[in-house]
C-alpha cells in the first residue's frame, strides 16, 4: 500500500458511518470505478482498530455514532500523531461540529444529506492533493533546514581550517629557515663523506616538510570546495574529482620521499 496515494495506484480509503444502509451504497460506488479501494467500520471503535492495523489516503468519517463519535475519533488520531487527511460528514446545522473538527485536523466537511458520487470524488481527490502538496511542503522545508545547518557547519570548518591551516604554514616556514640555516652551519665542520650524508638527510626532511605542507593546502583546497560549492548540484561530483587529485599527489610524494631515503 502507498499511504502517499500515488495516481497509478487506487487510493485507499475508510469510510466511517453507522448508517449500514449509507456506508454501502457509499463503498460500493466508490469502489466501482476501480479508483478507490475502500473499507468501512460501523463504528468509532471499529475505526480506531482499523487505524491500529493499516494506514489509508484518506478517511470520510461520520461526526454522529453512538460509542466513540467522530470526533472522538478525530481527538484519538491527534493525540496518536497520526497524519491522515479526514473529511469530516456532518448533518444540517452542526456547523459548529465542523469548525471543531477542522480544529482538530479534518480537512474538510461534507453535509451528508448534500452527498452525491460525483461531488463526493471531487471532494475526496481534492483533499488528498491538498494533503501531498503539504507533506511536499514540508519535506521541502526540511531538507532547507537541514541544507542552512550545514551550510552553518561547513562556514565554521572551513573558517577553523583555514586559521589553522595559516597557523601551520607559519611553523613549517620557520621549520623550513632553521633546516636551512642548520645545514649551512653543519657542512663545514663535517667531510666530504659526511657531508653527503647530512645532504641526504636535510633532504628527507624537506621532502617531508613538503609532504606536510602539501597535506595541509589538499585540506584547504577540500574545505573551500565544500564551502564554495555547497549550493552547487555538482559539488559531490567536483568534490569527488578533488580528493581523488588529492590522493594520487599524495601517493606520488610518497613513492618520490621513499626514493630519496634510500642510501
Amino acid at each position: 500500500m502507498n499511504a502517499l496515494g500515488q495516481a497509478s495506484e487506487a487510493r485507499t480509503l475508510l469510510m466511517v458511518d453507522d448508517d449500514d444502509a449509507f456506508r454501502i451504497a457509499m463503498k460500493q460506488a466508490l469502489s466501482a470505478g476501480g479508483k478507490y479501494k475502500v473499507r468501512s467500520a460501523d463504528s468509532g471503535e471499529a475505526a480506531i482498530e482499523l487505524l491500529q492495523l493499516d494506514r489509508f489516503d484518506l478517511i470520510v468519517l461520520d461526526y454522529r455514532m453512538p460509542g466513540i463519535s467522530g470526533l472522538n475519533v478525530l481527538q484519538w488520531m491527534h493525540e496518536q500523531k497520526l497524519d491522515t487527511p479526514v473529511i469530516m460528514m456532518t448533518a444540517a446545522g452542526s456547523e459548529s461540529v465542523a469548525v471543531e473538527a477542522m480544529k482538530l485536523g479534518a480537512y474538510d466537511y461534507v453535509r451528508k444529506e448534500q452527498i452525491d458520487i460525483d461531488h463526493i470524488s471531487i471532494l475526496i481527490d481534492g483533499v488528498i492533493e491538498r494533503y501531498l502538496f503539504r507533506k511536499e511542503k514540508e519535506r521541502r522545508e526540511v531538507i532547507e533546514r537541514e541544507r542552512e545547518k550545514s551550510l552553518v557547519a561547513i562556514e565554521t570548518f572551513h573558517s577553523t581550517l583555514a586559521s589553522i591551516a595559516q597557523i601551520v604554514n607559519n611553523s613549517l616556514s620557520m621549520v623550513s629557515l632553521n633546516i636551512q640555516e642548520h645545514e649551512a652551519k653543519l657542512k663545514p665542520f663535517v667531510t666530504d663523506e659526511g657531508q653527503r650524508r647530512l645532504s641526504q638527510a636535510f633532504a628527507g626532511l624537506k621532502q617531508e616538510y613538503s609532504v606536510i605542507s602539501s597535506a595541509v593546502k589538499s585540506m584547504l583546497d577540500m574545505a573551500n570546495v565544500l564551502h564554495g560549492n555547497f549550493t552547487d548540484v555538482n559539488y559531490t561530483e567536483k568534490l569527488q574529482e578533488m580528493l581523488n587529485g588529492n590522493l594520487k599527489m599524495a601517493q606520488q610524494r610518497e613513492i618520490t620521499n621513499s626514493s630519496t631515503k634510500k642510501p
